[in-house]
């Protein structure tokens, strides 16, 4: 595997945008352009933005790595009083693309992904609650998937490999005869 390459801030920022753009154009699909939605397009829209948020989170850390990496090498670092250069004794590391101000450049792309979060969030809420309004009794457990969980999402936590579906009911299990 090849050494993965480290990230600019302007990168971070292009991918940021990059996934707005994608998740914008995920919902004008799963939306009606005319019209209200139903209780499907409402889901398939909230399906969207839980997907979305699950990649703007990794991107996040991906940023986080990034900023500890760069806050852990400013202080280590010995610099003279000779503009800024190595002080004698001391080895120079290469700057990877983080020139002065290079951290406010990334704590700023931070931000700006904590926000389209946050943005993201209110929306699949709002999102979530219109559903529950509109089919109150699927969240009282009386729908056909009681617990809450859908079919083929298990062991999401653990990021286990797809698998099969468990047949419904143990009569599919019979054979034929």
């Amino acid at each position: 595997m090849a050494p993965e390459r480290k990230r600019t801030a302007r990168d971070y920022e292009q991918a940021l945008k990059r996934q707005e753009l994608a998740t914008g154009r995920a919902l004008v699909q799963a939306l009606p352009a005319d019209g209200s939605p139903g209780p499907r397009e409402l889901a398939a829209a909230k399906r969207v933005l839980t997907q979305a948020l699950f990649e703007l989170r990794r991107l996040g850390r991906d940023l986080d790595e990034q900023i500890e990496g760069l806050r852990s090498r400013q202080p280590g670092r010995a610099r003279s009083a000779q503009g800024g250069r190595p002080a004698q004794g001391a080895q120079p590391r290469p700057a990877r693309g983080a020139g002065p101000g290079e951290l406010d450049r990334f704590e700023a792309a931070r931000n700006a992904v904590e926000e389209v979060a946050e943005r993201w969030e209110g929306r699949r809420d709002q999102l979530g609650a219109e559903l529950d309004r509109r089919q109150p009794h699927r969240r009282q457990g009386q729908g056909p998937r009681q617990g809450g969980q859908a079919r083929g999402v298990r062991n999401r936590g653990a990021a286990a490999p797809a698998r099969p579906e468990r047949p419904r009911s143990p009569r599919s299990r019979r054979s034929p005869g």
